[in-house]
């Protein structure tokens, strides 16, 4: 949802103005400073965040007071309230962007351009406005994506400036414990409470009422073994690479104005969930909006794609236990809500029980 700069907005990119980060490129402090902010527009889609946003000028950043569809008198828990890991999480662009420079990376990501300020409960921070918009889904070149990737990889996670700012792992909704696995194991009864059946047998015989508990327990167990044991390296993983994260321009291949164009990314937004974690993670969060059938083609190698699918798989199970979740709380999805998403998210966890037991 977009709307206009409510006056209070206004209020705080003004206060923002006045803590202008020291060092701060003249030319770009006065347009800033000069820059009519009332012709903004408010964005509401993240999770952690909303953003006024001014074309082409920079972008105020101001942290949510509680989740998204938690009531409203609700706040963050203090582990996961935004406004706290704020500093944090802009010294991790710092550190990011000093790392990209130095290896002449194309894109960037959006440094903060003043000091948080305090916004109530929360806070906000002006950042580096990144032009461009969303890769039309399942269009993405495999190899501009592949390169995106290898840049990721080749971020040294150890680097002083970079890893004392990075997240933890399953940050996000947090680990699989036994008390989770249960509740999304129990999806095919509470289901089948709602549309008189569990179709999962329809999909895969693996997917079962009866066999469900298992292939939860499998791709469960799988994605947690190898974040306590990482079958490679830990590298960077952004947390949702794709969608509006990624900011893409449509440039010409050259200069003849017939020319066709092409898609280069000019930045990456969103690093909350930034952390060291499975390479193959940033293989399946690209899939989710490129096509799973591409991630042959963005895998390093076999064994890459073989997680990624597993990932994926895991992410599916994590999309049914936050609909449950919700099921509890508003009162019911509608049974047409539930169906598409068992469409959806079904043949995935299938595809990751195959690519496990491959």
């Amino acid at each position: 949802m977009v709307s206009p700069p409510a006056p209070s907005e206004l209020e705080l990119v003004h206060r923002a103005l006045q803590h202008l980060r020291p060092g701060l490129d003249p030319a770009l402090a006065r347009r800033l400073r000069t820059a009519d902010w009332a012709a903004a527009s408010v964005e509401e889609g993240g999770q952690f965040h909303r953003v006024l946003v001014l074309e082409d000028v920079g972008v105020l950043r101001m942290t949510r007071a509680h989740e998204v569809g938690a009531a409203p008198a609700a706040r963050w828990a203090p582990e996961r309230d935004p406004a706290a890991h704020l500093p944090r999480r802009l010294a991790l662009l710092d550190g990011l962007a000093s790392a990209l420079a130095e290896r002449d990376v194309s894109w960037a990501v959006p440094v903060a351009l003043s000091d948080p300020v305090s916004a109530g409960p929360g806070a906000a921070v002006l950042q580096r406005f990144l032009p461009g918009g969303p890769y039309p889904p399942h269009e993405g070149d495999p190899d501009v994506l592949r390169g995106v990737l290898d840049d990721l990889a080749a971020v040294d996670v150890t680097d002083p400036r970079i890893a004392p700012h990075l997240g933890r792992p399953f940050a996000f909704r947090g680990p699989w414990t036994p008390a989770r696995a249960r509740h999304v194991a129990a999806l095919p009864g509470a289901v089948a409470a709602r549309l008189g059946a569990w179709e999962g047998h329809d999909v895969d015989a693996r997917l079962g009422a009866e066999a469900w508990p298992d292939a939860v327990a499998a791709l469960t167990d799988a994605v947690t073994t190898w974040t306590a044991a990482p079958p490679v390296p830990p590298s960077l993983v952004h947390g949702d690479l794709a969608g509006h994260n990624m900011r893409w321009r449509a440039v010409p291949e050259d200069e003849d104005p017939r020319a066709p164009l092409r898609w280069a990314l000019a930045g990456v937004l969103d690093w909350d969930l930034a952390c060291a974690w499975g390479p193959a993670l940033n293989v399946a969060y690209l899939a989710l909006w490129h096509g799973e059938q591409k991630v042959p083609d963005l895998a390093r190698d076999a064994a890459e794609a073989r997680r990624a699918r597993v990932w994926l798989g895991a992410m599916a199970m994590e999309t049914l236990d936050d609909a449950a979740a919700r099921d509890a709380i508003v009162g019911g999805l509608a049974a047409g809500s539930w169906r598409r998403l068992l469409r959806k998210t079904l043949p995935r966890v299938a595809r990751a029980l195959t690519a496990l037991d491959g």
